[in-house]
């Protein structure tokens, strides 16, 4: 058990399906994978993600190439994000078993990040985003790198810039899902309020982002490590929406 947990291809399919179950079919049919490409990634071999690929094109909407390379588009975006979550060498890894099964008239080959620059369009879209998940808080973030200035380069640049604002392929609730989702298997508490917060604030439900909390921990078990340490969105509520709520202006960071 732990990370890296070596499980049966039974084991994974039933737990891509009780996952797929117990993901709150209000966000729509095609967001489950999402949650356990960012939580299998890190808490498990990255192979499997291979496995869900495998798992998804069997299904009948996967049945034909064009809709099997507009799925590998979502996963690559998927993994791609969460390289600004978890690092490089778990996502490439994911990627790497994906391109080793894929049938060639399966392969696509755009490119979404072609001619990306750090410039002050990218400085703005990723400023907004940002702004758009962290709101008032996002001054307390500032505060606190005034003097590592380099990481606040890197998260409003690249993180969000680069990463995280680009909503070509996975709309703002997609990647607040893999975001958040991606920092609750590592059972990091300040960094998930963060993010528990925003998946709010781009939409998502109180019951929703719970739902979505209980299949993060079903992944946890199956790959054995702990969420022992992380909020749940009750524990944030009374922070959204904050503008009406003195209290969380107050108190909120």
């Amino acid at each position: 058990m732990g990370l890296g947990r070596d499980a049966s291809i039974e084991e994974l399919i039933a737990l891509f399906e009780d996952v797929e179950d117990s993901f709150p079919k209000s966000l729509g049919p095609d967001k489950w994978y999402l949650m356990l490409i960012a939580t299998l990634t890190y808490a498990s071999d990255p192979d499997h993600i291979g496995d869900l690929y495998t798992h998804l094109i069997s299904r009948p909407e996967f049945s034909t190439s064009e809709s099997r390379q507009a799925l590998i588009r979502r996963i690559r975006e998927a993994l791609l994000k969460s390289i600004s979550i978890i690092g490089v060498c778990k996502p490439l890894t994911a990627i790497f078993k994906i391109d080793s099964i894929e049938r060639p008239e399966d392969k696509d080959y755009t490119f979404s990040r072609k001619g990306w620059q750090a410039d002050e369009k990218n400085l703005e879209r990723g400023n907004g985003f940002l702004k758009k998940i962290y709101r008032h808080n996002s001054q307390f973030l500032s505060d606190k790198l005034n003097a590592h200035k380099d990481f606040d380069w890197m998260i409003w640049n690249i993180t969000y810039g680069l990463y995280l604002s680009d909503h070509s392929i996975l709309s703002d609730v997609e990647t607040e899902l893999v975001v958040m989702c991606g920092i609750l298997i590592q059972n990091l508490n300040k960094v998930t309020t963060f993010h528990l917060r925003g998946a709010r604030r781009v939409g998502m439900s109180k019951e929703e982002v719970e739902q979505i909390h209980v299949c993060c921990e079903k992944v946890a078990s199956f790959c054995g490590v702990r969420v022992d340490k992380v909020p749940r969105v009750a524990d944030i509520e009374y922070q959204v929406p904050w503008e009406s709520n003195p209290q969380a202006q107050a108190t909120s960071s």
